[in-house]
């Protein structure tokens, strides 16, 4: 029993040392760290404006996918829509049967666009999964907005604007449910596969993203691992 707790204590201790362990990287500097859907390198229909502005110009740019994928991280970024706009982040993106699917972070002009602004498809819902819940305040499509998505081990937190919105764990009965209700139904192990790719998607109109920064954050220690196990 002993020799057991003394193990224990030394995966907290050299967990705890790995916590500390962050890089953060802007991935709106350059179209360098993204790349198509096909895999190929990004030429048109996406540009590098100014103060590190990435700008999806519409009408067909398609989907950008990072060249690397991520597990526990903090993005934050500011982006602005045209009116009725809309687009997202996704997250934990990998291929199901052929087909590019992930956790979404919704953004989506709410007012103009005639949803609720609590709705399961509003913006900083986790997209068609859970509804956005709290004080939230969004500036319509014209407007700049600050947004910020953490995930570690399977805890996920929506923020937007300084608020956060969405506070759940990925695999949970929570999630399941609210899997088992969406169009993602017939995924299996939907959004539960720890490590995946960011994407930018694209929905005809224009979309300014501004200041994209991910912070890759060293893994959980052993015992909140296991609360995370109990948990779900």
């Amino acid at each position: 029993m002993m020799i057991r707790i003394v193990t224990l204590l030394s995966i907290v201790l050299y967990s705890g040392s790995l916590f500390a362990q962050q890089r953060s990287v802007v991935l709106s500097d350059s179209l360098d760290h993204w790349v198509l859907s096909n895999g190929e390198a990004v030429t048109t229909g996406w540009k590098v404006e100014d103060d590190n502005t990435l700008l999806c110009e519409g009408g067909g740019s398609g989907v950008l996918l990072s060249k690397k994928q991520y597990r526990d991280f903090s993005l934050t970024w500011e982006w602005k829509l045209t009116e009725k706009g809309n687009s997202g982040i996704k997250y934990r993106v990998r291929k199901y049967d052929g087909a590019l699917l992930g956790c979404e972070y919704q953004m989506l002009d709410d007012e103009n666009y005639g949803v609720d602004i609590f709705a399961i498809n509003a913006t900083a819902s986790l997209y068609a999964i859970w509804p956005p819940a709290g004080n939230k305040h969004l500036n319509p499509g014209g407007e700049w907005n600050q947004s910020q998505i953490i995930l570690r081990g399977n805890r996920v937190r929506h923020y937007l604007n300084g608020e956060l919105m969405v506070d759940g764990r990925i695999g949970s009965r929570d999630w399941k449910q609210g899997v088992a209700k969406s169009k993602f139904k017939d995924r299996e192990a939907f959004g539960e596969n720890r490590d995946g790719l960011i994407m930018l998607t694209e929905h005809g109109n224009p979309t300014w993203f501004r200041n994209i920064v991910i912070t890759e954050l060293g893994p959980l220690s052993a015992a909140r691992l296991l609360r995370e196990k109990i948990a779900n």
